[in-house]
């Protein structure tokens, strides 16, 4: 008896011990994640030498490698066949070239050509080919009669090429622009609908301001397509439209110059209609028949790739480290255009070095299962970075139980931050989220506004959880929501709130320590036709 007290007693006092460690060692993590080394690396990475680190470029290929070096030296290990922390992949560029590029105009007996890209350029959706037809002017080209503005009534847009003017309507205009943003940008589709054969848009005065103070030509976009991924949803193309089978659908912009000479007007009487746009007048859309342009686009295309980073740390069990938990974020952003660099400091710096403190916690205090780190590369073209991960996976997708995806996550509300897909197909995240969050977890407020995939922002499909939700992969985005520079030159790290980061980090890896030290997988329990995790659920509709 007294044997079996003295067991009793010693395995107490074992297990007394252990939770001692435990919880020194997950203090020890949560102080580990340390705001002055995200600053550091935040200042790096989204500074204007990056120049937007644009998917393919020179400039996102050094990041991919500063994300390398910063894994292996976190202990991370590589996990790619050939020993590389670099997850090739593919991309076909194509290019507008400007010698075979031109617009042409044809009035009175006459005829004139702008060139690409001094007088004109191709719209950042284009495709290739050659169109022409009567110019049809808009105006400012929005057809919305319920809001009270439509210059597409009682016009005839098929075969013809409409020109509309690019002005920003005042904030408090009954049209609201701010809240219809999605629709002001839509106008050229709209036409598109309507079977017009091209649209030309004159850009607006301050954009000429700009254009001329700096003494640049237009840009020429590039489109591009991933020939590795498959998406699901039409071809993996960004920058380029799917050609309609009637030709194609051709979008340019011109400068004001070429602008006036196409209507027929002098620049003075362009720069009354400019003036009537932005204080909230309707300018009159009508047909200008006897004046036609033709319009001609030639590209180039060239193979290129980039890269994912991955890197793994492999659990502290030795059978459950062969299941897996991923941790992700995009290190990609947008392009320079016309001289202006987009940082893209929150969206998405924040959540690639947020990942480096994450690491370093969870070295500290390892899960029993092992967890792979995924730096997204063109997550802006598509999502196309974790759709390469999902579909060339280098470890079984059936053996992933979660991914925790970190997108924006260092503005707004310091307490605040939104979830997006951790209840869609494991109640068990959503749970251990809630659960962590709890003091003495972070207690930020959770918010579900835009978990819906039904919402009018679509943010359900637009980071780089969903092709693991679209593979059956229980995941979450964790969001802090758009700002006023949203994909603007004003998201610099000088606004990023580390206190906000610090505690959303803290959030992950209590979060990545829960699920990754359970006993099983999380069960798939919220969608009843996803039944195992894998390729075939790539089927499953999300609306």
């Amino acid at each position: 008896m007294r044997s079996r007290l003295t067991a009793i007693l010693l395995l107490s006092a074992c297990a007394a011990a252990l939770s001692a460690c435990s919880d020194g060692a997950r203090s020890r993590a949560l102080d580990s994640i340390r705001p002055e080394d995200m600053a550091f690396h935040q200042r790096f990475l989204s500074s204007p030498e990056f120049r937007g680190r644009p998917t393919p470029s020179a400039e996102l290929d050094i990041a991919s490698r500063y994300i390398a070096l910063q894994a292996e030296r976190t202990g991370l290990e590589p996990l790619m066949p050939d020993g590389s922390y670099l997850q090739e992949v593919p991309v076909e560029v194509t290019a507008v070239d400007p010698a075979a590029s031109r617009l042409r105009l044809l009035a009175a007996g006459s005829e004139r050509t702008f060139a690409f890209p001094a007088d004109a350029t191709a719209g950042r959706m284009f495709d290739a080919g050659r169109a022409a037809g009567e110019v049809v002017f808009l105006g400012y080209g929005l057809g919305a009669p319920e809001l009270g503005w439509d210059d597409l009534d009682g016009l005839d847009f098929e075969g013809r090429i409409a020109v509309l003017m690019d002005e920003t309507l005042p904030a408090d205009h009954p049209l609201k622009p701010a809240e219809n943003r999605r629709r002001l940008a839509g106008r050229a589709g709209l036409l598109r609908a309507r079977n017009a054969a091209g649209v030309v848009t004159i850009i607006s005065e301050d954009r000429e301001a700009r254009l001329d103070e700096m003494e640049l030509p237009f840009d020429l976009p590039e489109g591009l397509r991933f020939p590795a991924i498959v998406t699901g949803m039409g071809s993996a193309v960004a920058g380029s439209l799917p050609r309609p089978p009637g030709g194609p659908f051709l979008q340019v912009e011109v400068r004001r110059s070429a602008g006036a000479s196409i209507l027929g007007l002098s620049e003075d009487d362009l720069a009354g209609m400019s003036a009537a746009l932005r204080s909230g007048e309707r300018v009159a859309a009508r047909r200008l028949p006897g004046r036609r342009l033709e319009i001609e686009i030639g590209v180039s295309t060239r193979m290129d790739k980039t890269h994912n980073v991955v890197a793994v740390l492999r659990g502290a069990d030795p059978v459950l480290r062969d299941e897996y938990l991923t941790i992700s974020s995009h290190h990609d952003h947008n392009p320079m255009r016309e001289g202006r660099i987009y940082p893209g400091s929150d969206d998405n710096i924040s959540g690639v070095v947020g990942m480096f403190e994450i690491a370093e916690a969870l070295k500290i205090s390892k899960p029993r299962r092992s967890v792979v780190f995924v730096w997204n590369t063109a997550e802006e073209r598509g999502l196309i970075g974790s759709y390469s991960f999902v579909q060339h996976c280098p470890v079984p997708v059936e053996k992933i139980s979660a991914n925790l995806n970190l997108d924006m996550i260092s503005r707004n509300d310091t307490n605040h931050i939104y979830l997006i897909g951790s209840n869609k197909l494991s109640s068990e995240l959503d749970a251990s989220i809630r659960a962590m969050n709890e003091p003495p977890g972070p207690g930020l407020t959770l918010d579900y506004e835009y978990e819906d995939p039904a919402h009018p922002d679509r943010f359900f499909f637009r980071s780089d959880q969903y092709p693991y939700i679209r593979y059956g992969i229980p995941a979450v985005w964790f969001f802090c929501g758009t700002t006023e520079d949203y994909h603007q030159e004003g998201d610099v790290e000088a606004k990023a709130d580390y206190a906000k980061m610090e505690k959303v980090c803290e959030l992950v890896y209590l979060v990545a320590k829960d699920i990754g030290d359970r006993p099983a997988l999380l069960a798939l329990d919220a969608r009843p036709e996803v039944k195992a995790r894998g390729q075939e659920n790539m089927k499953v509709a999300w609306r």
